[in-house]
């Protein structure tokens, strides 16, 4: 298994806005070959900066 922390980079091709954020991913390698990975990330973070917070929120409220 292999553990990674990473930051995602980019830009909001939408607004031009830059946006990065810390995640972790996780690798399972059999034989050479990743066979599962798994991508853990800030998803109200994320929600934030794609502008779909509110939404995110009021759907958590339903």
């Amino acid at each position: 298994m292999v553990t990674v922390e990473q930051t995602v980079a980019g830009t909001l091709t939408t607004t031009g806005q830059s946006f990065s954020f810390p995640g972790l991913l996780v690798l399972r390698v059999r034989n050479g070959l990743i066979v599962h990975v798994r991508d853990y990330m800030d998803g109200l973070r994320v929600a934030h900066t794609m502008g779909r917070l509110t939404a995110v929120v009021a759907g958590l409220s339903a």
